[in-house]
């Protein structure tokens, strides 16, 4: 297993508004436990600085691991913006949020799953749901997921 292997969509992101899920699934060379810490307190270095409020002038991202935890992006100049709460939180096997990033609307939800694969490594699944009238104008800024969990990916296995 490489780094070469593509973020799988099972169902591609959709630009035309849709309500449908976003579903993409990947595979990273590094164990379930690494593959989660990874995701949940990697998040604010494998997340893009120009997907968050702050953009350039991100400080940090803070992720309370447990349910009922808040994720917080904090700005160099002392803003805070509450991307929404934890869920679901199992090390090693998943991570559930809702995501309020898109400004707008019902918050929607990200669900992430860490799975054993038989030649070693994990498979990391990310359905982003939750999407309705209220909030479908975020869903187009959430296509930027591949490249997201690239990102994620090179983190995981890199450190």
């Amino acid at each position: 297993m490489g780094d070469s292997m593509d973020v799988h969509d099972a169902v591609p992101p959709d630009p035309t508004g849709s309500s449908s899920p976003i579903e993409l699934e990947l595979e990273v060379s590094v164990s379930r436990a690494r593959a989660w810490d990874a995701y949940v307190h990697g998040l604010g270095e494998w997340w893009l600085p120009g997907s968050t409020a702050s953009g350039s002038g991100l400080d940090r991202i803070a992720v309370d691991p447990h349910a009922g935890g808040r994720i917080v992006e904090h700005g160099r100049d002392g803003r805070e913006v509450d991307w929404g709460e934890v869920t679901d939180a199992v090390p090693g096997e998943r991570f559930s949020h809702t995501l309020r990033l898109s400004d707008e609307g019902d918050a929607s939800v990200v669900d992430v799953t860490f799975v054993d694969l038989p030649q070693g490594g994990t498979r990391v699944r990310l359905t982003h749901s939750g999407w309705s009238d209220s909030n479908r104008g975020g869903r187009a800024k959430r296509l930027d997921w591949p490249v997201l969990l690239e990102r994620y990916r090179a983190f995981a296995q890199h450190v």
